[in-house]
């Protein structure tokens, strides 16, 4: 599961930009994943087990087009490219964990 959203506030409660791992830029929101999408291993019956990474939500939604394009066989050139190499690890952490990968999206 994903962590709740929260704003992080310096002592004079300005807003502080987080960093978003994937690319390392900043964001006021940044969230907790499962590399590996949690319901995958849920539909699967499986408890949940895959590494996590902190992205923020555009980075987010790129990789869930990303893992839904390579689950389809699209092409995936528009995509920021890190998020595709994250949406390939995706499937072969379900590989190795013996899950079968649905669009997310």
């Amino acid at each position: 599961m994903t962590t709740p959203r929260e704003l992080v506030r310096d002592p004079d409660r300005a807003i502080t930009l987080q960093t978003c791992e994937l690319y390392a830029h900043h964001c006021a929101v940044i969230n907790n994943h499962h590399i590996c999408p949690a319901s995958w291993f849920e539909r699967a019956g499986k408890t949940v087990e895959t590494p996590m990474i902190e992205l923020c939500p555009n980075c987010h939604a790129n990789v869930h087009a990303a893992i839904d394009s390579l689950i389809a066989g699209t092409d995936t050139r528009n995509l920021p490219p890190r998020c595709v190499k994250l949406a390939r690890w995706a499937l072969d952490l379900a590989e190795e964990a013996g899950l079968t990968p649905r669009p997310t999206l």
